[in-house]
């Protein structure tokens, strides 16, 4: 009996390590430990389902809310939990994590997305399924590239073209686009035939794919945009709501939201204004039409004559004066019969001046004025105005005069041997703050600044001893209420308040696009969030801005690649070049012997040997060159015309230039050679013309290749279409 019990206790041993074997190779294994203290974490993301991302040095992990437990930092790259799940990737691949903390089974997916709506994509022996939240699949792997489900719909890729499943994994879009974005609001922007359009859940056009751009605008709107032939880009634009129902046709060269309210729109170079349901408001009869302003007025032209409408388009000031010249504080200057007038918000006039020519608006209860110098034929002097039009400072400063502060302080200018210096001005004491001149000072928050190590306080006017910083740089773009500053050759962040947002702990630090803004370290480049945490680790020998909103080039040993935005890598960083082109969502990636074609999902479409590949752009072909020569091929990677030619250029008129063997023909659109190759110089049509020499002969043909001689007019317009096809774009002629 004894014996048995041993056997038994043994079995049972066996049949407990057997278990736990099991479970952590194929079922949910708990990545949870107790935290004892707070570590301190690199980055330390917000809270979602319970869990917030941490990363240590270069590895990620995760904490929990109340900060007690946490799943430690081992990942090389983790996302922020959603639907309850989070995709971690460590050096065998991909692994979700649930809510509380389990890791599921090992999926041997080399490519992976987060869950949404309780699936997730997975890439499973080269096709794309859908697993639930128990590792299981549930849509079997069938499609060339799938994205998350959005609104019950998810994008999928069958060959090249796109189209969309519903949950249940069947085909509800077909898959006949280019390019398909997720569902928002019922609706998906789509590509078809090179133009793009807005589809519903069932795949019907809410609006024609008849436009060359459409891109999510102001949160509730899409811009539509138009290609324009003679400016060479998109600059003609419409607008559509979130639904996709259109609002304005593509008809405008401008449109701008005003108080988040009220479209304005400029056709033909007249302005209009409209409601947020396309309604006119203000028909596009205005010579010019202002932003609206604080006193909800906008000021517009008619007619040669300038006057004032309200948000209802009724006229507030009739069409009668020459100039506005502008509205602040309550105050308005405007111009009539020669005279500058001084008004209130009422339209009521307050002062009127024949004495001043230039009038500035007000600022903490001033205006500069200025009035002409008599010892300098080109100069100026200024001076000040209050608010009930009294001179409170007679114009006596030469150069300028900035505007006031809050504490009542100003930039003017001050001459001294023929030489104009910023001076501090207190319009209180009306007084210089001091005798100190200075040069091209600069304003950021409470500071006056210049390149030269210049601080002066706002405030009094006085300079600032012992500054923190040797130098301060304000960002440009998206956040330009951020400075870089500088000491001791270390640069850290500071917003207008000089509240300290990033440490002088960094070589460099660049401007933010698209919520990211890019840091240098250690000789070494990363990227840091918009709460200004860094996001992407600095590992990078060099890296670009985030100009496209979700990729970005970066170099790493001298290799490039692309990583998105949340630093995963998208494309490997091991190639010579990356070239975007962007119209069409493609990347071109170079190597040692080819150019790789993928996606913006980072799929590779084609490995390729071509030594140059065109852009696409807007177009179904490409130029591309293998083994040394030129040929065409489309969209899909169909061959249109086998490399045979030593260069080709763009089209124009229909026909392109080709060259072999250094004599020149031209090919049209449909890649027939319909001017043959015998021209020793050729260059590209313009309005219908090319100039060419034969034989040691220059003249000029038309498109059919028969010899013309164009008038002194004809030759006039076409030197003007080929200086402005110069100033306009880039010809990618290879």
């Amino acid at each position: 009996m004894r014996e048995k019990h041993i056997f038994y206790y043994r079995f049972f041993a066996i049949v407990l390590i057997a278990s736990s074997l099991l479970t952590s190779c194929f079922g949910p294994k708990n990545l949870v430990t107790q935290q004892s203290g707070m570590p301190y974490y690199d980055y330390v993301g917000e809270n979602l389902n319970g869990w917030g991302l941490v990363r240590q040095d270069s590895l990620w992990g995760y904490i929990s809310a109340d900060r007690k437990q946490v799943i430690k930092p081992t990942f090389t790259w983790a996302t922020d939990f959603a639907d309850g799940m989070a995709l971690a990737q460590d050096d065998r691949g991909y692994r979700y994590i649930n809510a509380q903390g389990k890791l599921l089974r090992r999926i041997k997916a080399p490519h992976a997305y987060s869950f949404s709506k309780g699936l997730a994509p997975v890439e499973i022996k080269g096709k794309w399924g859908y697993i639930n939240r128990k590792g299981k699949t549930v849509i079997k792997p069938q499609f060339d590239w799938a994205e998350p489900f959005s609104e019950n719909r998810a994008a999928v890729a069958i060959g090249l073209k796109k189209g969309y499943i519903n949950t249940q994994g069947e085909i509800v879009i077909p898959a006949i686009y280019q390019e398909a974005h997720a569902f928002r609001n019922g609706v998906a922007i789509v590509r078809k035939d090179f133009q793009f359009g807005i589809i519903d859940t069932l795949g019907n056009f809410i609006l024609p794919n008849s436009y060359d751009e459409i891109a999510p605008w102001e949160n509730d709107f899409y811009r539509l945009g138009v290609y324009n032939p003679a400016a060479d880009r998109v600059n003609i634009f419409g607008l559509a709501d979130a639904k996709g129902n259109l609002l304005l046709d593509a008809l405008y060269a401008t449109i701008d939201l005003q108080e988040g309210q009220y479209i304005r729109a400029k056709k033909n170079s007249l302005y209009g204004l409209f409601d947020r349901q396309g309604k006119v408001i203000i028909p596009v009869t205005c010579a010019y039409l202002g932003e609206i302003w604080d006193n909800g007025l906008m000021v517009a032209k008619k007619n040669g004559n300038w006057g004032f409408l309200d948000r209802n388009g009724e006229v507030a000031l009739p069409f009668t004066h020459q100039a506005p010249i502008s509205a602040a504080e309550g105050r308005i200057w405007i111009r009539k019969d020669s005279a500058t007038i001084l008004m209130d918000y009422q339209f009521r006039e307050i002062k009127r001046f024949n004495k001043y020519n230039k009038v500035y608006p007000f600022s903490n209860g001033y205006a500069a004025v200025s009035i002409k110098d008599t010892s300098d034929y080109y100069g100026n002097i200024y001076g000040y105005i209050d608010r009930d039009g009294n001179e409170a400072i007679a114009p006596q400063f030469d150069g300028g005069a900035g505007d006031i502060n809050r504490y009542g302080i100003a930039v003017v200018g001050k001459k001294s041997y023929g030489i104009v210096r910023e001076h501090l001005f207190n319009i209180q004491k009306n007084v210089l703050v001091n005798e100190k001149g200075y040069s091209d000072l600069k304003r950021f928050g409470p500071l006056l600044f210049n390149s030269y190590g210049d601080f002066i306080s706002s405030e009094t006017g006085e300079p600032i001893n012992d500054f923190l910083y040797q130098s301060i740089k304000p960002l440009e773009g998206d956040r330009k209420e951020l400075a870089a500053v500088r000491r001791d050759g270390k640069e850290g962040l500071i917003d207008t308040t000089l509240t300290e947002l990033l440490p002088l702990a960094f070589d460099d630090i660049g401007s933010f696009y698209n919520d990211r803004m890019k840091l240098k370290k250690n000789d070494r480049w990363g990227y840091a969030d918009e709460q200004f945490r860094i996001r992407i680790p600095m590992i990078y020998d060099d890296a670009h801005y985030f100009r496209y909103p979700m990729l970005t080039e970066v170099t790493q040993n001298k290799k490039k690649g692309v990583i998105n935005r949340y630093g995963q890598e998208i494309i490997p960083v091991n190639y010579a070049q990356i070239l975007f082109d962007y119209a069409c969502g493609r990347i071109y990636a170079k190597k040692a012997d080819g150019i790789d074609i993928y996606d913006r999902e980072g799929r590779l479409l084609r490995p390729t040997d071509f030594s140059y590949i065109g852009l696409y752009g807007r177009r179904n072909y490409i130029a591309y060159r293998q083994n040394g020569k030129l040929g065409f091929m489309d969209f899909e990677f169909n061959i249109l015309y086998e490399p045979e030619f030593d260069g080709v250029g763009h089209f124009y008129d229909g026909l392109a230039w080709v060259a072999v063997d250094q004599k020149g023909g031209y090919i049209n659109e449909q890649f027939q050679l319909v001017i043959p190759v015998q021209f020793e110089y050729i260059e590209n049509f313009a309005i219908g013309i090319a100039k060419v020499k034969k034989d040691g002969r220059e003249y000029y043909i038309n498109t059919e290749g028969k010899e013309v001689i164009p008038t002194e007019a004809e030759l006039n317009k076409r030197n003007e279409e080929v200086e402005r096809r110069k100033r306009g774009w880039i010809d990618f002629s290879s």
